[in-house]
Formats: structure tokens, sequence, C-alpha cells
């Protein structure tokens, strides 16, 4: 038997739980997932990362580790996570699709080398890619093709950088910046192009997965219910942007993108208060994921700023201190609308604001988390 049949009613429950979030039920619980379930390689423990992870011409590397890592978490946690496969090719594949050169480091994601864009006139030059030939977007489609073959379990698109991180990706930051201020109309033709290059991939990526365009999204990892759209998108950058430069040149086009699948949500990491307003007046947005970095301050006005209009998805890499953490988090923390997650890897922890690299075992930490939040639940629910 398939491991969505084996545990069908387990998911139903983690979906039910999930959904009441986002239609903004105030149940008294709240959804969290124990997110050990890592389809990238970055602060996974070099031992543990298979040398062809993103060159097997069969995919089954890829997929093999994916399966072995879900089968485990369902047989260690009792959480809300739903499992997904992902065809993970790091944040670049629509910059490789477009001429951008990648390299990939041993035991590491693969990265963007440079910039392709030097001059307003670059722009005009980029043209729609060929998914089936260009850059890294076969490779995602075949593996697409594998997961879906050999599971029952839903096949996620792959990772979803927005326009404004495509375009940055593309051009380079002190440069995109720099023509906002001299050169506007270049960066409003550079967005236009990027939102339309990313519409247009995804949507090619869930014919492949047999989905609906607004349908199947797992923004990092953790399900979006049906009838609140089909993407999510990282959006990183928009913590250092203002909130002028962002209403202008990257609202429309986010909203743009949502619209195209019938809603989505947003990531980020870091601390973006100074964007709730953007936030809001972003069309089709229906959730956040946020990596708060232990900013809790920023959590509280968040479940103000968007109380009964946008869920919160509240993650973290699982901090060095994992009781005191989780106190301080629980002690101002609304269960309504919010599902926590946080993400277990062996090299990466929170600390001081920051993600360090500090190596510790990985089970033992999803374990002290998992024993901590639900206990923290169990005294604060309603």
């Amino acid at each position: 038997m398939e491991l969505n049949q084996r545990h069908r009613e387990r998911f139903e429950i983690a979906y039910q739980r999930i959904e009441d979030v986002y239609h903004h039920r105030d149940t008294g619980e709240l959804p969290f997932v124990i997110q050990d379930v890592n389809y990238w390689m970055g602060g996974e423990k070099s031992a543990q990362i298979p040398d062809d992870y993103f060159s097997a011409e069969d995919f089954s590397v890829m997929f093999d580790y994916q399966m072995k890592k879900i089968i485990s978490h369902v047989e260690c946690y009792d959480d809300d996570y739903i499992p997904l496969l992902f065809p993970w090719y790091g944040t670049i594949v629509v910059p490789s699709a477009l001429g951008s050169e990648i390299v990939f480091p041993p035991k590491m994601d693969p990265a963007v080398r440079g910039s392709i864009i030097k001059t307003p006139e670059d722009v005009k030059k980029l043209s729609m890619p060929d998914p089936y030939k260009d850059g890294l977007m076969p490779r995602v489609l075949n593996c697409i093709d594998y997961m879906r073959a050999n599971s029952d379990l839903p096949v996620s698109f792959t990772d979803c950088q927005g326009p404004l991180n495509i375009a940055l990706s593309l051009c380079g930051v002190e440069r995109l910046f720099i023509w906002m201020f001299e050169r506007p109309t270049v960066v409003h033709e550079l967005m236009d192009f990027c939102a339309e290059a990313l519409i247009a991939w995804v949507k090619m990526q869930k014919k492949h997965a047999g989905q609906t365009l607004e349908s199947g999204a797992f923004p990092h990892g953790i399900v979006l219910p049906r009838g609140f759209g089909g993407i999510w998108i990282s959006d990183d950058d928009c913590v250092i942007t203002s909130p002028k430069l962002y209403k202008e040149f990257v609202v429309p086009y986010n909203s743009r993108v949502f619209k195209a699948f019938g809603g989505g949500t947003l990531h980020w990491c870091g601390t973006a208060t100074h964007q709730f307003e953007n936030f809001l007046s972003t069309e089709g947005l229906t959730g956040i994921n946020t990596f708060c970095m232990g900013d809790f301050e920023q959590v509280y006005k968040m479940q103000t700023a968007f109380e009964d209009r946008i869920p919160i998805m509240l993650c973290d890499f699982t901090p060095l201190h994992i009781e005191q953490y989780y106190q301080n988090l629980f002690s101002l923390l609304k269960f309504k609308s919010t599902i926590l997650g946080t993400f277990p890897m062996p090299e990466f922890a929170l600390t001081g604001g920051k993600y360090a690299n500090i190596s510790r075992d990985n089970r033992q930490i999803a374990n002290e988390a998992y024993q901590v939040i639900r206990a923290n639940i169990k005294q604060y629910s309603h």
C-alpha cells in the first residue's frame, strides 16, 4: 500500500487543522510541523549528502533521499506534516534558463555565478525560455515525471523565487536598485518579463505534476489548502527594499503572479514590518510564510496587522536554545490563524537573531523541539 493510503486518516486530520487556520477559525489549536524532511542540502551534514543528488540521470537518488526522510518522519512524529516530493535544483532554475552561469559546489546547493544583465539594453535582449531545452528546466520536468510515476505523493513545483529575486539574480543588487531611481522604465520592463517567465514556468510544471493551476502548493513544505491558490513565492529581498520602491516595483508583479494561480503565499526571512501595508495591498496574497529569526515583536505585530485577513506560517530553523525560544514565543502568541514550523538541521542553528553553522545531532534536536512545542501548546491552548 502506498504511503498516502496507509496514513490517509492522519493526513486528512492534519489537512483539516491547516484548513481551519486559513479560514480563521478559532479552534484553540495550533497546527505545527517538525520539518526535518529537507529536500535542500544547505545545513545538512556533508556525509549525508549524496554525491550525485543533483546529477543522477534517473532521479532515483533525490527520490530515495526524500522518501527515506518522509518515512522516518511519519514514524517518529505525530504532527501536521503532509508529505510531498520536491524536484529541488536550488533557487536559480529560472535564471539558469535565461543564460545565467550555474555552479554546483561539492555537497552544496547550486548557485548563480555573476549577472547577465549589465546594461539597460540587455533587458530588451531577454526572451522567454524553452522549458524543454533551457538551463535546468528540462531536468526539473523530468524529475517531476519520475517522482509522479514512482509514488502516490503529490509532487511540488520547484523552488519559486518571486519576480524581484529573479530580477536581482539576473541584474545584481546594486545595479537593480540604482536603476529603480535612474531607469525606472527599464526596471518595470524587467519585472514584467520576470513575472511572465515565472508564471509560464510554474504552469508547465503543474501540467507535468497533474495539478490544476489553483492547487498543489506547499510553501516551505506546508500544504496550502484548496481555495487559497496554487503558488508560493520567496521574496527575501523585501527586507532590504524601502516600502516606496517595493510598492512601485514589486507589489504589481507579485499580484499578477498570485492572480494567475488563484492566490498564493509569500515568504521572507528576517524582519519586514515596514512592508506590512504593501503585503495587505498585494492582490491574491492568501498567506504569509516567515522565518522570523527570533524577532517575536514582528510576529505579534503581524498577528495584529493581518488578523482575520492573512494566515501566518511562523517558522525558523530550530534554535540553539530550544526551550527558551519557545517559552518566549508562546508567552504572547495567538493560536488563531497561525501555523508553527520548526526546521531542524544538523549544521544550522538560530542564535542571536542569526542562523549560524553549529553542529548538532538532528534527531536529538527534532525530538526536543517536538516535545517542547507540544508542551507549550498544551499549556497555552484554550
